[in-house]
């Protein structure tokens, strides 16, 4: 210190400098301008190394000389009005300016601090940062990009499986809008409890699930069966655990899948009921013809006879309805197809059940949309369907207790039909042979009904399916093109 004050003004000046020269950053200081008291321009007082470098010119060409004279775009820049504020307000000033020099082109971070009555600048060099940060945006925004146009339902979720975002997509899937989504949590789309337990198990003791199969719903209370994908996320820093995972709908595949099934198993119900009908009919007429020449032949003194021959009579005839009956559940319907209102046909099956309902003391449910576009049916046809619909609802429900359920709705391009009762219901075993040939839960029946429903709709080129649960009812869905 005191080496420094025995130094003359030029020395201390150029000692300075010298120090200042070796920094790091650029330094530079200005003293305003002032035209009646408004600030109007700056003058240079000081330029270090760098500045010189990153400005462009040499200090003989800034000392003394005014800054909008040397670089009139700090104007346009911001730069001047920036200086202006600091010595007006005595507050520092940081930012960050994009600078164009002479021999520059660089991201500088800018400290502008009062100092008299002007201001010094410091400029720092920030452009590798600036370069990375922008490079992590870019991607960053090119990822926002693949999450929001995906046409896979993307999320991220906490560690307790609550929405943190959402992409369109899977909006889209479950028909919620993203405010109403985000107070929900994976677990109140699943529609199974134990489902949902298995899969968050799952997920906790393997960090990640493949093609993970759950029964999902959407708002409407639609179900869907989704392929979920999942990943669990630890933040580094934080140690925070999120989950981001995709959905995919399956429904319309295993649907699709479902229905080759069953048709592979009608077409073989199908070869099988010719195959009976061939090899059981010739035999079966002439055990018919035999009987009624034995019955020619059989004196009436002889006991019992008439009540014997009556009773192979009976059943030759029941297993010759049998196998017609066989034949016509699997045999594709030759329609009459009329463009009619699928309203009036469901009224019209309604009206041969409603002295039913009423003599066991049921309740009908009638939702029939206004409106609905015409669907080319077979109304006779349909009527067959429908009736074997409701007679099986009325049969599983309980006298005095029973709720028989009718609606008609659209769904896009489609007009969706819903008998649904209050019965018994089925377990998902008995789903799954739903409509096979001769299966039934009846003590009395064929088991060709609902294979005989199934034909129907498919010959009307129509959709069924069925959902069941045990002590709470079934619900079956008919759906129909509109084009």
């Amino acid at each position: 210190m005191e080496q420094i004050e025995g130094l003359n003004e030029g020395a201390v000046e150029r000692l300075l400098k010298s120090i200042l020269d070796s920094a790091f950053n650029g330094i530079m200081t200005l003293k305003a301008v002032r035209n009646n008291e408004e600030i109007i321009d700056f003058e240079w007082q000081f330029v270090n190394d760098v500045a010189e470098e990153i400005l462009g010119f040499d200090s003989k060409q800034l000392l003394d000389h005014k800054l909008l004279d040397v670089l009139p775009h700090n104007k346009t820049d911001g730069l001047f009005d920036s200086y202006k504020q600091v010595v007006e307000s005595g507050e520092l000033k940081t930012f960050e300016q994009h600078y164009s020099g002479n021999n520059t082109d660089k991201w500088y971070k800018i400290a502008v601090v009062k100092m008299g009555d002007g201001v010094t600048v410091t400029f720092q060099d920030v452009s590798d940062l600036k370069e990375a940060i922008l490079e992590v945006e870019a991607r960053e925004k090119k990822y926002q990009k693949l999450f929001e146009e995906s046409i896979d339902a993307i999320f991220q979720a906490d560690a307790k499986f609550r929405f943190l975002d959402v992409n369109s997509s899977l909006l889209e899937l479950f028909r919620y809008n993203e405010e109403a989504l985000l107070q929900l949590s994976l677990k109140d789309l699943i529609l199974d409890p134990e489902e949902y337990a298995g899969f968050k198990k799952n997920l906790t003791n393997d960090k990640r699930l493949e093609e993970y199969e759950l029964e999902m719903h959407d708002a409407e209370g639609n179900k869907k069966i989704c392929i979920v994908n999942c990943v669990l996320l630890i933040d580094p820093e934080s140690k925070e655990k999120s989950y981001i995972g995709v959905i995919r709908d399956m429904t319309k595949r295993r649907l699709a899948d479902k229905e080759l099934v069953q048709a592979e198993k009608l077409s073989m119900t199908g070869k099988i009921a010719r195959t009976i009908a061939h090899e059981v009919r010739n035999p079966l007429t002439n055990l018919t013809l035999a009987l009624e020449q034995l019955r020619d032949e059989v004196t009436e003194e002889i006991e019992d006879a008439d009540l014997y021959f009556s009773i192979i009579k009976r059943n030759s005839e029941r297993i010759g309805q049998l196998i017609t009956d066989l034949l016509n559940s699997s045999k594709p319907k030759d329609l009459k197809l009329v463009k009619q209102s699928v309203n009036a046909v469901i009224n019209q099956s309604i009206g041969l059940v409603r002295d039913r309902l009423n003599l066991q003391n049921m309740v009908l449910h009638e939702d029939l949309q206004e409106d609905l576009p015409d669907v080319a049916l077979d109304a006779d046809q349909m009527n067959i369907a429908l009736l074997n619909l409701f007679i099986n609802a009325i049969e599983a429900m309980k006298p005095d207790h029973g709720e028989l359920h009718v609606s008609s709705s659209l769904d896009g391009d489609r007009v969706v039909v819903k008998v649904r009762d209050n019965g018994k219901g089925l377990s998902k075993e008995d789903m799954s042979k739903l409509f096979e040939p001769f299966f039934t839960g009846k003590t009395e029946g064929t088991g060709l009904g609902l294979t005989t429903v199934q034909n129907i709709v498919r010959s009307h080129k129509g959709n069924i399916q069925a959902e069941s649960e045990v002590g709470k009812g079934t619900m079956f869905t008919i759906s129909f093109s509109t084009e």
